[in-house]
């Protein structure tokens, strides 16, 4: 099987033919495939390119997924490119990237059977998107984003009593207040918070109340442990989950 994607907006090969060899969800042998494969014109090898920006929180290699590289986009998506050639990762965890930029070159390294990109999406909690409609631009997380984000931005800055500019820095940071289920239960910026986590997917929030409770620090929780944070279901005043949600 082999079948040409047309009008691809958002590339992830840098030539910009794209062909399918294995969809999402289902192969040949009808075995669940969490993304797509893609190779170039006449099965030609290419390099691997961002599909947009953000930021690498994985660049290594394993024994399933060959050299491979994770990018978080900002409203928490992650963004999958597997089996690239030894020696050709350009980026290493920590890096920003920009949409478009080479993270490496296609190859045939972990569990494969030729020289391809696997490309995989999942939102803020690891569930399994369709690669295809971002390729095709049908769907836009970038976009999603910025409705979300600059949203929970412009409204925890208002609560938080500091410039409402939409714009997460130093001084938003620096008015942050620890929220838990022993602190500050009832401010303001819980709503905030439940309604931004709610948007990202993480339906542990439960009801929009405005209280930090049992789903709050569940959601919380969750949150914490799909960015790599502590998890402990408290966000401490400056401390990291603060960073993560304010994206800084």
């Amino acid at each position: 099987m082999r079948k040409f994607i047309a009008d691809v907006k958002n590339k992830v090969l840098e030539k910009g033919e794209h062909y399918i060899t294995s969809d999402y969800k289902t192969r040949n042998t009808n075995r669940s495939h969490k993304g797509i494969d893609l190779i170039g014109q006449n099965k030609s090898i290419d390099n691997v390119t961002a599909i947009d920006k953000g930021e690498v929180i994985t660049s290594k290699k394993s024994n399933t997924a060959g050299n491979y590289v994770e990018v978080k986009q900002e409203n928490g998506f992650i963004t999958r490119y597997l089996h690239m050639k030894d020696n050709s990762l350009k980026v290493k965890k920590g890096d920003k990237v920009s949409k478009g930029e080479v993270l490496g070159r296609m190859g045939n390294t972990g569990n494969s059977t030729g020289a391809h990109l696997h490309f995989a999406v999942t939102d803020a909690k690891r569930n399994d998107q369709d690669p295809l409609p971002y390729l095709l631009g049908t769907k836009d997380f970038t976009k999603a984003n910025s409705n979300y984000y600059q949203d929970f931005i412009l409204k925890i800055q208002k609560v938080l009593g500091t410039k409402v500019d939409g714009i997460a820095g130093p001084n938003t940071l620096n008015k942050t207040i620890t929220i838990s289920s022993k602190v500050n239960n009832h401010h303001p910026a819980v709503l905030v918070i439940q309604e931004y986590l709610t948007n990202l997917g993480y339906k542990e929030v439960g009801k929009l109340d405005g209280i930090a409770g049992k789903n709050f620090t569940k959601a919380v929780k969750q949150y914490q442990k799909d960015n790599n944070l502590v998890v402990d279901g408290i966000i401490t005043k400056k401390a990291q989950t603060w960073k993560t949600l304010l994206n800084i």
